[in-house]
């Protein structure tokens, strides 16, 4: 909950077109089922191997949020990095090939 608490506290001092940039990658997500089906069914990388590609792309950061979401007619990985600086990155990966498609 404090975790959570920080992120909202940090989301607030990156300013609004940053915030709002956030939430709208986060809009069209998977409830927990769908991801497991996805998963399951082999169509999309795992999503341990998405936060570590997410890792690798922004060291030293940790991983405070990880969704699996529509963007026009993929799916995707968005990964919410917290750096030690405070700020937050946010990382997509392509859900079919794992590879990373944009970092803000």
């Amino acid at each position: 909950m404090r975790l959570v608490c920080l992120v909202i506290a940090l989301w607030a001092t990156m300013g609004a077109a940053s915030a709002q940039s956030a939430t709208a990658a986060l809009a069209n997500c998977l409830p927990p089922r769908e991801m497991q089906e996805a998963v399951a069914s082999k169509s999309i990388v795992a999503p341990a191997a998405a936060v570590m590609t997410a890792k690798r792309r922004v060291p030293d950061a940790d991983v405070v949020r990880a969704s699996l979401c529509r963007s026009n007619d993929t799916l995707v990985y968005v990964i919410m990095a917290l750096q030690k600086d405070g700020r937050i990155v946010q990382v997509m990966i392509d859900g079919s090939s794992g590879r990373v498609k944009s970092v803000h």
